[in-house]
């Protein structure tokens, strides 16, 4: 996302201009012409830097008339709008791709923003979600409902165990709150960030498999370059097409373990909308029978990842990776049909609380 696209969600973040201030500004604007005939108005070809330009767009829009977002009437696709307990004078323009999706939720996000998580604060998690590999025709059946409290500083974890709160020491999530509260607010820069972690990740774990091989090699008496040559035939390099899966996955999975920050979440929504093979989706229900719409990625050309998002509010609800189509893999004994199911989930409850066991 570039800044005239950060700019654009900005200015359609602002509330329509005063009545009183438009015609004010107009009278002045219609005297300026009036006192000087011989002059003509051209728009000025300076370039401001990018900090000043968005302060005077601020200033413009609460002082001139500005161009309105018009959601056309009759759409059968479910426009985002504000909640209740949101800005109603916010215009959102017509969602019809991934990328009007993250503009949308970076301008509620921008007018509605909400404070970040305190290191000692708590994480608490709600969700409701299938269990082991199942057919995609299944609803209520095989799901499980499951309590969760994370402290965002990673140092403990909670959850209901035999109607029992039970508190652990340590964290059970790869992708960590610190890391997640560190990620960027602007699309590219998060995106940007992901893509190295993924990288270097995916670096560590060749070089590991490469020692291992490495002795392996040399208690059989094999040359060095033969463990090298086993390692670009079971761990190829990072293809181009893995990183954008692996990013995808990343980010949501992000999502999927944290109550986070709707700036942060915006950011994500951007992120993903930048990864190539991403679509929107404009009517979707999640696991919990809720309407919302979905970003989505096919991977491997079989396997639907994708995330539910509440069509109002732009808020998180759930994920779910599905087949689209069969696929053999005999090298390794798999069998994917289509349909089945790798997971599906809905966040039915989330929010900051100060302790485990306490509710939002």
């Amino acid at each position: 996302m570039d800044e005239l696209r950060l700019l654009k969600d900005r200015h359609d973040a602002m509330p329509d201009p005063d009545e009183r201030a438009v015609a004010e500004a107009r009278s002045r604007l219609l005297a300026h012409v009036r006192e000087s005939p011989g002059r003509r108005l051209r728009p000025a070809r300076r370039r401001l830097p990018f900090a000043w330009a968005l302060g005077l767009a601020g200033a413009a829009a609460a002082a001139l008339v500005a161009a309105i977002v018009i959601v056309p009437g009759g759409s059968e696709r479910p426009q985002a709008r504000p909640s209740s307990s949101q800005d109603t004078s916010l215009r959102l323009r017509a969602v019809a791709s991934a990328e009007d999706l993250a503009g949308n939720a970076a301008a509620l996000a921008a007018a509605n923003p909400d404070p970040v998580p305190e290191p000692h604060q708590w994480a608490y998690i709600k969700t409701e979600e299938i269990i082991g590999r199942q057919d995609g025709g299944v609803r209520k059946r095989g799901t499980k409902i499951h309590e969760m409290w994370r402290r965002a500083d990673e140092k403990q974890f909670a959850f209901i165990e035999g109607g029992k709160l039970k508190v652990l020491d340590g964290s059970e999530f790869e992708v960590t709150y610190p890391y997640l509260l560190s990620l960027p607010t602007e699309p590219g820069a998060l995106l940007a960030r992901v893509y190295e972690q993924i990288e270097a990740e995916y670096a560590r774990g060749r070089a590991a498999t490469l020692e291992h091989l490495t002795k392996l090699a040399e208690r059989r008496g094999r040359r060095a370059e033969s463990a090298k040559e086993e390692l670009d035939r079971l761990e190829p390099p990072l293809t181009e097409e893995q990183k954008h899966t692996y990013a995808f996955q990343h980010i949501v999975q992000g999502m999927r373990d944290a109550v986070l920050p709707r700036t942060l979440r915006a950011a994500m929504y951007g992120a993903l909308a930048e990864i190539p093979g991403v679509r929107y989706e404009a009517r979707a229900e999640d696991l919990a029978e809720r309407p919302g719409v979905t970003l989505y990625r096919v991977h491997g050309g079989y396997l639907r990842d994708e995330i539910f998002i509440d069509p109002e509010t732009y808020a998180y609800m759930g994920y779910r990776s599905i087949a689209v189509r069969d696929r053999e893999e005999p090298r390794v004994y798999v069998s994917v049909k289509k349909g089945e199911l790798f997971g599906w989930g809905s966040m039915l409850e989330s929010g900051v609380v100060d302790r485990p066991g306490e509710r939002p």
